[in-house]
């Protein structure tokens, strides 16, 4: 992170911090963050809704909308920086980023990784089948073994797709840098239906009549933040927070402005193992 903050800000962080955790840990956590005035947060812009550019040009979505109130409720600035999907973990490894909010997985390896710090849910989200409207062999997930499939590169989503299908249903898989590419191939006939989540790409079919996201999820799975290991603090100051806005309605607010409909967190899949 970077850029001091002034002394009011230090003022509203510590009392931010200190009214969700006390103790050694209190004392240790305003220290570091004091020091410091603006998370850095990697994105894509090209997930809507989770990370996109709004009809202004400015960067919006569900994962801006959170960055955003979480440095509002600490007391810090916040900067967005935009890079590819496959390149957002690695910058974090790197150092280029305090944080990546991008819809990003709650994989069994992103929760063991030294290489991050993945943070408790902020959405409950599944994988599903994206296809063309007009494509009426693919009713549902009996009808997509052999077929070619777009993922995002670097997704979580072709691991919980290969767990969906029985053993050597999945086809030809093309790997795609976001939805632009992947719905563009979609049309043009390149790829036979897209493996993504559900909640993202409903959205974007509800202003789409050639696209269909076909209803039955599988692989229930959450999402969050990913913290840089090198940031701690960072982290510890952000977790009681979300646990917060899940509790307060905050989260779910946010979540019925960009998706549409809320989620019941009561019912959230168990961690990956």
């Amino acid at each position: 992170m970077e850029a001091r903050m002034t002394d009011k800000t230090k003022l509203a962080i510590a009392a931010v911090i200190g009214a969700l955790i006390s103790g050694p840990a209190q004392a240790q956590f305003q220290d570091q963050l004091m020091e410091e005035g603006t998370i850095v947060v990697g994105t894509t812009g090209s997930a809507p809704p989770f990370t996109m550019i709004g009809s202004d040009g400015e960067l919006d979505g569900f994962d801006i909308a959170v960055m955003e109130k979480v440095a509002e409720d600490l007391g810090v600035e916040v900067e967005f920086r935009q890079l590819d999907w496959s390149g957002l973990l690695p910058g974090l490894v790197a150092d280029r980023f305090d944080v990546v909010s991008s819809g990003v997985t709650r994989t069994a390896d992103r929760l063991a990784s030294d290489d991050l710090i993945m943070l408790s849910p902020y959405i409950i989200n599944g994988v599903a089948v994206t296809k063309l409207t007009s494509n009426e062999e693919i009713q549902g997930w009996d009808d997509i073994c052999g077929l070619a499939v777009g993922v995002v590169r670097g997704s979580a989503e072709i691991d919980l797709i290969r767990a969906s299908l029985d053993e050597d249903c999945l086809g030809t898989v093309a790997e795609y840098p976001g939805w632009t590419e992947l719905s563009l191939d979609l049309k043009n006939g390149r790829i036979d239906w897209i493996g993504m989540d559900y909640l993202g790409p409903n959205y974007l079919a509800a202003n789409d009549e050639q696209i269909t996201v076909l209803p039955e999820v599988r692989s229930p799975k959450t999402q969050s933040i990913a913290v840089s290991p090198n940031d701690p603090a960072l982290a510890e100051a952000i977790e009681p927070l979300l646990a917060q806005y899940r509790e307060d309605g905050t989260l779910n607010a946010l979540i019925e402005q960009y998706f549409g409909q809320p989620v019941d967190f009561t019912q959230m899949p168990p961690d990956p193992s």
